[in-house]
């Protein structure tokens, strides 16, 4: 059960950030005026539908879980409105539910300029509500709010860059294989500068979080939580150097040289899949009791 779990938390988690990332990269990156969005809808409804399958399995296993029953005996509805009329993270389900139905209906309209921004403030609470589901929502001192807040923002951040990287990846794509290399040299550089800015947040928000959930030096080298989030850190930090690299040597070199861009947008996949690691070790370290407990 344990493994689905992880899987479950892994597929979620990852659709979600990339779910935001897309609303993100159309309005920040590609600008709406570009085309239809055919391409954005279409991955955002792709990411929705895998939300929705690892959400309902995560849900299954997490209620099994509290039951103390099998998977087989857990799929049955009594349980399932128990879950969610009797517990905090029941409800907290029920509300990312009605969130993801909202996402679901607006992505059926094939027009309307508003429905990208309000789509991007449905799919931010969609992932930012994630929290309320880790360690920080089931606290309860008075360091709860503050927990709840760091958490937050690094799912913010992380739903940016470098969950980010995908959707640019593709958008870059797209933007080459038109010969729209104008366009793709502006949408790198406004990349390049929200990246910088999620980065920072990353880092202080990711500060936040270990200063309560490790506390310690010691819980960071004695547990497995702190283990994973040493791991954590090392492919955070590639991936940071990868983008820092194309920012330095590749971006300069853009409009002079036509191979940059096609250099540029290989490390991006690279990067993409770091990004991708990351989200399974966070889907790990939320299946392990925080450092600073377990090393108490």
């Amino acid at each position: 059960m344990s493994t689905l779990l992880i899987l479950s938390r892994t597929l979620h988690f990852g659709s979600c950030l990339v779910l935001l990332s897309v609303f993100v990269v159309r309005l920040l990156i590609e600008q709406p005026s570009a085309d239809d969005g055919r391409a954005a809808r279409r991955l955002a409804a792709l990411c929705l539908a895998f939300a929705a399958g690892s959400g309902f399995l995560w849900f299954w296993v997490a209620a099994a879980g509290m039951s103390g029953s099998d998977l087989k005996e857990s799929l049955n509805l009594q349980l399932f409105e128990m879950v969610i009329g009797q517990t905090p993270p029941g409800q907290v389900w029920l509300l990312r539910c009605g969130i993801a139905l909202l996402l679901g209906a607006l992505l059926c309209f094939p027009r309307g300029r508003w429905r990208w921004p309000a789509g991007l403030i449905l799919a931010a609470a969609f992932a930012a509500s994630l929290a309320w589901l880790g360690h920080a929502g089931a606290g309860e001192d008075a360091r709860r709010s503050l927990m709840l807040a760091a958490d937050s923002i690094h799912l913010l951040a992380a739903g940016t860059w470098p969950a980010g990287l995908l959707p640019f990846a593709l958008l870059l794509r797209r933007q080459v294989k038109a010969g729209a290399l104008p366009a793709a040299h502006a949408a790198t550089r406004r990349f390049s500068t929200v990246s910088l800015v999620t980065v920072g947040l990353l880092a202080a928000s990711g500060l936040v979080n270990a200063c309560f959930l490790v506390g310690s030096f010691h819980a960071l080298v004695a547990t497995d939580y702190g283990r994973l989030l040493i791991l954590k850190l090392t492919l955070f930090a590639i991936t940071v150097t990868l983008g820092a690299w194309n920012l330095l040597v590749h971006k300069p070199r853009l409009e002079s040289s036509p191979g940059a861009l096609a250099s540029m947008a290989r490390k991006v996949w690279i990067e993409a899949a770091l990004g991708t690691l990351i989200v399974v070790v966070v889907a790990i370290m939320g299946t392990l009791p925080p450092g600073s407990s377990a090393a108490g």
